[in-house]
């Protein structure tokens, strides 16, 4: 119930902002920025509400604004800069927002689903007796104790009267060998308890265990209390492996316990264990297994052992919130990346188209003008930023700015020193006519296109380098469709 309550509680604080996000927009009149998918506006009020609300120091941080500054003008000819950067951190507070309200309401849905039943009146149920063994976590609050006994039980299913098949002896024998010195060297230098196996695993066989003197081993393998013994001392444990009620053999060992001392903790562990074992006999015909409610003088209050993965869920939520976030500004590096090698791919036809409508008797105006027309013509001229840029030039020449200084802005705007070069012999060209400006450009144009084969050998390199992992995969695929069958077959 006080989990409930509290998520009740933590549910109304993280939804606030919708509710006052929603009143400040209508007072506000405040529209959408952009286009947001069908439903989700609210997203985007309480991204702007958040925005308008946070501190100066935070709207004007890196954390917020990140790579939009510079991202601003070279992505986006012509945009302000506030504007790119207002609208590049509302969809950061977004993305962050919407990644919170969903990891609170996964972690939330995977709470209800983990929850753990009630021990009722210390009750387990049984399975029929066609079930199978199921282990049971529960764990012990006693009375007057500090902390809880944490065990886990086998519950077994109710009893069949009647055995059904027979037993590899040899192997039983063979696995009580290995299992039974549990974490000893050997059964000559017993020091700490021993293991009693209960079940053949694959096979339905059970052993039960019996010792010579229970003060010194008890019927669970766990060493006796031996404060008033003479240490070392010898003794043998029998097993009785049995196929349901058929004994199949009663097999000894010789065992030599060293001293061992068990601390009251311990103590108060084997009486729980007894007890449990005690109930577990008392109800195997039954289909209720009904825990002991005191052990030694203390009462015993049981609950199931809780096993929740919330706090690796919330640390993924997190990193996944984080990874969203730097994955915004790695977006706009890539973006970044992109528009330089395209426009030092589109340089060399740039030039070359250029020269040639000059050379034609063009305009230097007209033949920029041209260029953006055959750009938008061939189908990309809004996927190419060699386009952006020609077109935002070319608008800033309709408005009125001079042609040259509109040359010479769209030569920064890209920042690559062959457009730089290019647009330095474009206004010598206007300025002082054809005249010797000619072979200039013919130069650059085969310079131009020099570079541009340069620059499909880097790309080709590139490309040999990128496949070199894939290759590595597929040499050890192969090498182990070679060497795995040779193993197998040794």
């Amino acid at each position: 119930m006080g989990w409930f309550l509290f998520g009740s509680i933590f549910l109304c604080i993280v939804l606030l902002p919708v509710f006052l996000a929603e009143r400040w927009c209508r007072r506000h009149k405040a529209k959408k920025y952009f286009p947001v998918p069908k439903g989700m506006g609210w997203l985007q009020m309480v991204a702007v509400w958040m925005l308008y609300h946070l501190p100066e120091s935070v709207k004007e941080s890196r954390w917020l604004t990140g790579y939009a500054g510079e991202a601003a003008g070279k992505l986006y000819p012509g945009i302000r800069k506030e504007k790119f950067c207002r609208r590049h951190a509302i969809e950061k507070i977004m993305l962050f927002y919407g990644c919170v309200l969903f990891a609170f309401f996964f972690l939330t849905l995977y709470r209800l689903s983990d929850r753990v039943p009630e021990l009722v009146d210390n009750v387990i149920e049984r399975e029929d007796a066609r079930g199978e063994i199921r282990d049971v976590a529960v764990e012990a609050e006693i009375e007057s104790v500090e902390g809880t006994q944490k065990l886990t039980l086998n519950v077994a299913p109710r009893k069949y009267s009647k055995s059904e098949q027979e037993a590899l002896l040899q192997k039983v024998i063979a696995y009580i060998d290995q299992v039974l010195p549990g974490e000893n060297t050997d059964l000559s230098h017993v020091e700490t308890n021993l293991v009693f196996p209960e079940q053949f695993p694959g096979e339905n066989i059970t052993i039960e265990w019996a010792t010579d003197d229970y003060n010194l081993i008890n019927q669970d393998g766990t060493l006796g209390d031996m404060t008033e013994i003479s240490l070392p001392v010898q003794t043998k444990v029998t097993a009785e492996i049995r196929y349901g009620d058929e004994v199949l053999k009663e097999y000894e060992k010789d065992i030599c316990i060293v001293s061992v001392k068990k601390t009251e903790q311990e103590k108060l562990q084997d009486d729980l264990q007894e007890a449990l074992k005690s109930a577990d006999k008392q109800s195997e015909e039954k289909l209720q297994l009904i825990l002991p409610d005191s052990v030694s003088g203390h009462a015993v209050t049981w609950h199931y052992q809780v096993h929740s993965q919330m706090p690796l869920l919330i640390l993924i939520s997190i990193i996944a919130v984080i990874c969203l976030m730097l994955y915004q500004e790695e977006r706009l590096k890539a973006q970044l990346k992109q528009r330089t090698e395209q426009l030092l791919h589109d340089y060399p036809g740039f030039v070359y188209r250029m020269v040639l409508m000059l050379g034609a008797g063009m305009t230097s105006r007209r033949s920029w003008y041209q260029l953006m027309e055959d750009y938008e013509k061939e189908g990309g001229g809004q996927e190419k930023w060699l386009y952006k840029e020609l077109r935002y030039a070319h608008i800033q020449m309709q408005s009125g700015v001079p042609e040259i200084q509109a040359y010479i802005e769209f030569g920064k705007r890209t920042e690559l020193h062959q457009y730089i070069k290019f647009m330095q012999l474009l206004t010598q060209y206007i300025r002082r006519g054809s005249r010797g400006m000619e072979g200039l450009m013919l130069q650059e144009a085969e310079e131009a296109e020099k570079q541009r084969r340069d620059f499909a050998k880097q790309m080709g390199e590139m490309a040999g380098t990128k496949l070199l992992l894939p290759m590595i995969l597929l040499l050890v695929i192969v090498l182990m469709i070679v060497m795995v069958p040779a193993f197998l077959s040794m």
